[in-house]
């Protein structure tokens, strides 16, 4: 039994009503973070076991490992005094199809732009927070950021490609994860302090996956372009090297200019880019957008800009028995944060959802 079971398991046996609605959301979310379910199914199986986490949690799984050898209906009448109702929650679904679902989010949380970094980071964290996502990747992160994101994210372990200045920071869900290393690859000829940042996992102790983000080059001049393509053509091959039992997944803010895709000769086969695989929706499109998204001013009342800097990249795996399809796409951060009337960043988040 681990230290956050047993933390939350003393104490509150048939006590419901001694917790407070914020303690019954942490355990709500914990149970969710354990099992890989939803706060609704934990909410029901918590309050049915008096709110200790510990036994619902080993009754959660007791009930998958017994799903195996019978029919739901088999379980149901197991469990027919509770009153608990499997399949009043669940009808006609299996149980090891509850949530299903991978998710990543990438941002650049523009911490180079001080006004009101707290409260722009704090609306990062809440998102974050709602989203759930199992992995984030950070571009532009300050070390004001970073203290915030470990404080109100303990959920989540961190791998940062620096400590000073701006940097790039790899979240990864802890329950969900093995971690078995990362790297810090930097750039040569970079002009500002760019890298790569690698983080090798192995989730839900039975999928291995190479995480990947980085942000690449600024500029418009022909020195930054031609150090993007660089850039982007060491991060493919370090794609296309990676063990072939292993998905690997890519990502963050590269200051792409599709002429710049074009000069390498597009993508190497054998990896998509997620946007365009889970169908090009238009609404998102664009991930850097001065027609809609007001942090910065632009110097003309005719022409805003807007491009799809942030992107995300995907290699299978060989591995036959093994399912991870992308199938969404969607922007995040869209809403101005009302205390201060501006967006949490001049980037929108892009997410990814993918079935397992």
């Amino acid at each position: 039994m681990n230290n956050t079971l047993q933390s939350h398991s003393s104490n509150i046996d048939n006590d419901e009503y001694s917790l407070t609605d914020t303690q019954i959301l942490a355990l709500c979310k914990e149970f969710a973070s354990i099992t890989d379910t939803d706060t609704t199914l934990a909410k029901m199986i918590l309050q049915e076991n008096q709110w200790n986490l510990e036994r619902a949690v080993s009754i959660y799984f007791d009930l998958l490992i017994d799903e195996t050898k019978s029919s739901i209906k088999e379980i149901n009448n197991q469990y027919q005094n509770s009153e608990l109702n499997i399949k009043s929650i669940i009808p006609h679904i299996e149980l090891s199809n509850i949530k299903k679902k991978f998710k990543l989010l990438s941002w650049n949380i523009d911490g180079l732009d001080e006004y009101a970094l707290e409260i722009r980071t704090q609306g990062v964290i809440d998102i974050i927070k709602k989203e759930e996502p199992d992995v984030i990747f950070l571009q532009e992160v300050i070390p004001t950021s970073l203290k915030l994101i470990r404080i109100f994210l303990p959920e989540y372990d961190s791998y940062t490609g620096n400590i000073q200045g701006y940097f790039v920071v790899i979240l990864t869900r802890r329950e969900m994860f093995r971690i078995h290393g990362f790297e810090i690859i930097a750039y040569p000829n970079t002009n500002m302090n760019r890298n790569l940042l690698i983080v090798h996992t192995t989730y839900k102790n039975s999928i291995e996956i190479d995480l990947m983000t980085s942000h690449h080059e600024s500029g418009t001049e022909e020195l930054s372009s031609q150090q993007r393509i660089e850039q982007l053509k060491l991060c493919f091959q370090r794609m296309l090297d990676a063990p072939l039992q292993r998905i690997v997944l890519f990502g963050g803010d590269l200051n792409m200019r599709e002429k710049e895709l074009r000069k390498i000769g597009n993508i190497p086969s054998g990896i998509c880019d997620l946007w365009i695989e889970t169908g090009k929706r238009n609404e998102c499109a664009y991930t850097w957008d001065m027609s809609v998204n007001t942090n910065n001013n632009f110097p003309s009342n005719t022409f805003q800009p807007r491009a799809r800097f942030d992107r995300l990249y995907f290699r299978s795996t060989i591995e036959t028995n093994i399912k991870f399809q992308p199938i969404s796409f969607e922007l995040k951060g869209l809403e101005k944060l009302s205390s201060i009337q501006r967006y949490c960043s001049d980037h929108w988040a892009i997410q990814v959802n993918f079935e397992i």
